[in-house]
């Protein structure tokens, strides 16, 4: 029985991993509730055939949505992420071929954007409650709670917390500590975080990074702190002015975490699923080594390849 008006949702790519993913977290949890879960995919990569296959094994209450994409005009193609080249996280890990994974920062960081290029479906907009998870998330063993009814009174809930400091967490952050004090000075704001209060006073980055942050694979907003807050409206417009998801890899763990630890108290209520062994944010399968990017001769044709590449890379790196 749903205890919320709400709704799950996911960008998903992995095509064979969906129905695995969906699976778990129906049996293992959904299946009391049955809250309809919403699948957006770029690209023509699920037949009907699938489609059909998921929802007879998983549930009637799932929809698929085929999303356009774009690079915003104003970003200059020397300006996205991939050509960052003196980073060694671009260099050894993120060619262009890497552009969806850009498309899909773009997506969770707009979390009220409904019906725009590249966003959330306008249906969405309807629900009080979402809840966002990957196509690879693993959902290990029953949990016997609704999630949502946490976020009654946190507005940010979410799987699990971390915390990491190292080189690939400083190439994905570049200039979001200069961004974020010029928001912080230009709107006058004191943050409720007294660690971002500190960090402010002394300019001392590092404290931003080793802020406890949000699973990302499993968080679940009130979209009512979000859809009604003048403050929400305004962050995610200068983000997207910036376009910080396509030249930095920004995504929603950072740049929603921040507003968190910014307007809430506390900034991230933590439900500690991983400590629990009740979740865990890959699933067992080669297929979560990777995921294809947009539509391209080398996502349709040489995946299967990508995924034995990584495999064995893998294995014979331990």
């Amino acid at each position: 029985m749903k205890n919320h008006n709400a709704a799950i949702y996911l960008l998903s790519s992995r095509v064979k991993l969906l129905e695995e993913c969906l699976y778990y977290l129906n049996k293992n949890w959904n299946y009391k509730y049955d809250y309809p879960i919403h699948v957006h995919h770029f690209d023509n990569i699920y037949s009907d055939a699938q489609k059909n296959k998921i929802r007879n094994r998983v549930s009637k209450n799932i929809f698929f949505h085929q999303i356009e994409y774009e690079i915003p005009e104003f970003i200059r193609t020397e300006d996205i992420f991939y050509n960052r080249k003196y980073l060694q996280y671009v260099k050894k890990s993120f060619s262009k071929k890497r552009l969806g994974y850009l498309h899909m920062e773009h997506f969770v960081i707009n979390i009220t954007s409904f019906g725009k290029k590249g966003c959330l479906v306008d249906e969405l907009s309807q629900y009080d409650k979402l809840m966002r998870i990957d196509d690879d998330s693993y959902f290990k063993s029953k949990i016997d709670y609704d999630f949502f009814d946490y976020s009654d009174k946190y507005p940010f809930v979410t799987g699990y917390t971390w915390s990491r400091y190292n080189s690939r967490v400083l190439d994905t952050r570049e200039y979001l500590w200069s961004f974020y004090k010029k928001y912080i000075k230009d709107n006058n704001i004191v943050p409720k975080s007294k660690k971002l209060q500190n960090a402010l006073e002394m300019d001392n980055e590092r404290t931003m990074h080793d802020l406890e942050w949000s699973a990302g694979n499993l968080n679940i907003y009130n979209m009512e702190f979000f859809k009604n807050s003048d403050e929400w409206t305004n962050y995610l417009k200068r983000l997207n002015d910036y376009g910080g998801g396509f030249k930095h890899r920004w995504g929603d763990i950072p740049t929603i975490g921040l507003f968190g630890h910014t307007y809430f108290e506390p900034p991230i209520f933590d439900l500690k699923l991983k400590d629990q062994d009740l979740y865990d944010d890959k699933f067992p399968s080669i297929l979560s080594s990777t995921a294809p990017s947009v539509d391209s001769f080398f996502n349709v044709h040489t995946f299967p390849l990508l995924r034995i590449y990584y495999y064995f890379k893998k294995l014979f790196n331990k």
